[in-house]
């Protein structure tokens, strides 16, 4: 736990060694510090100066021999304070700062095709979602949990309502099999707050939806994850976008409204 909170503050596996090891034994020579983390002499020196810069390490003045010791538990505070604060100011200044590096970028630039693969990949083009003006047109076929896992779709689900997403999300007869396999399985609905989510049915006869799909602002994106393939396309071409948009806006007007959570009576 020790470690893992370290590395949060930035310290490589070996720096948090070094550091853990200093905390235990107090004010050591070099010589020591190695002996007791077990890291060897020349990587230990490098690892000194850069925990000194950081401010982690504090060197102790003395006649012959290099003496250093962990900095103290304040000193520790105070960083994770300052961390604190630059993250806040980095969420708060991002709008402004994205808004001005989208003006920097040539509109032939704006056409493009991004590929992605694993869940990290599939994670990447979920966040991108938040991105979203006006309506964001959506097909669903399967739920975000399953690759993404549910702490981060529940804390997608939470800027998502931050943001207030105005959603129009389609699905055919496949999604409520989906939605009755996932509560065999897992005995529970997805967690969030789903409430405002805005779905209509249609049925397989007219269309089968059978993959994920999100559309907006210029982007369509796609994605697919089935067995060991994971793997997503963004789009990124205004016209592709407004097509889409069309074909989806004509299928959302003969869909019957059913809400996002409808499960099956028996689940009920």
């Amino acid at each position: 736990m020790l470690e893992d909170y370290l590395s949060l503050l930035g310290f490589s596996g070996e720096e948090a060694k070094l550091y853990l090891s200093l905390a235990k034994s107090g004010p050591v020579t070099l010589l020591a510090a190695s002996r007791n983390s077990g890291i060897e002499r020349t990587r230990l020196y490098r690892l000194v100066d850069n925990l000194k810069e950081k401010g982690f390490i504090e060197e102790i003045p003395r006649d012959r021999h290099r003496t250093i010791q962990a900095a103290s538990i304040s000193t520790l505070e105070m960083m994770v304070k300052e961390a604190k604060f630059k993250s806040q100011m980095l969420t708060k200044s991002f709008p402004s700062f994205m808004h001005s590096l989208q003006s920097l970028i040539p509109n032939s630039s704006q056409n493009n095709v991004v590929y992605y693969r694993g869940p990290e990949g599939i994670k990447q083009m979920c966040w991108h979602i938040l991105r979203s003006k006006g309506i964001y047109r959506t097909c669903s076929y399967k739920f975000w949990e399953e690759m993404t896992g549910p702490k981060f779709v529940l804390k997608l689900n939470q800027e998502m309502v931050k943001i207030k997403l105005k959603v129009h999300d389609l699905y055919s007869d496949q999604y409520f099999k989906y939605k009755e396999d996932w509560l065999k399985l897992h005995g529970h609905k997805p967690d969030g707050d789903w409430s405002w989510w805005h779905s209509r049915f249609i049925s397989e006869k007219i269309l089968k939806i059978d993959q994920n799909i999100d559309i907006y602002n210029n982007v369509v994106a796609y994605y697919h994850w089935q067995g060991n393939e994971t793997f997503g396309v963004e789009i990124y071409n205004q016209r592709v976008s407004d097509f889409h948009k069309q074909m989806h806006d004509v299928i959302w007007k003969i869909a019957k409204p059913v809400p996002h959570f409808d499960w099956t009576k028996s689940w009920n």
